[in-house]
């Protein structure tokens, strides 16, 4: 199931998230190779890929990718722009075949459907010895613009997205 705000507000403003949301650093992919284990040879499954912002450090890997996107507007981005497989559905509905990849990488989306479905369900197309990797990128709110940012991003999700100011789990999220 896809959160009412993450389908409405990516439906209408893919453009706007391509341009706004950062990238991830290039170290990233000495921990996909070293830690996930991608190579040539591997297939992982992007859940959650948007419009496809992690997919150059995927794709340094020489793995097979496959990205799972819920929104039909971010996943026409990322099939505009990369030569991947891609697939409609959501992380409680993965529609691949039991044990079918090698990983699974959730980059920055992993709080939208941190679910008990949701983990059995990545459970069930991750092969054997099969890994899950969550990544996030981190703010340095020791530089004072990015502090103000992350304060006003605080306001936003509190206010329009449900998240609790205390950090406490987002009133969407089920638990587990």
């Amino acid at each position: 199931m896809v959160h009412r705000a993450a389908s409405d507000g990516y439906s209408t403003a893919a453009d706007v998230y391509v341009r706004g949301r950062p990238s991830y650093p290039p170290e990233a992919v000495d921990w996909l190779r070293k830690t996930l284990g991608l190579r040539l040879g591997r297939t992982v499954l992007e859940v959650g890929a948007g419009t496809g912002k992690f997919l150059p450090l995927l794709q340094e890997t020489g793995a097979e990718i496959i990205a799972l996107e819920p929104v039909d507007a971010m996943r026409a981005k990322i099939d505009s722009a990369f030569d991947v497989r891609t697939l409609g559905g959501s992380a409680d509905q993965i529609g691949l075949p039991d044990a079918s990849v090698d990983a699974v990488v959730c980059a920055q989306a992993f709080h939208w459907f941190a679910t008990a479905e949701a983990v059995t369900e990545i459970r069930r197309v991750l092969r054997p010895g099969g890994v899950l990797g969550l990544i996030w990128n981190g703010r340095d709110v020791g530089v004072p613009w990015v502090a103000s940012m992350g304060a006003i991003w605080t306001d936003m999700r509190e206010t329009h997205l449900g998240f609790r100011r205390d950090g406490g789990e987002p009133c969407f999220r089920q638990k587990a």
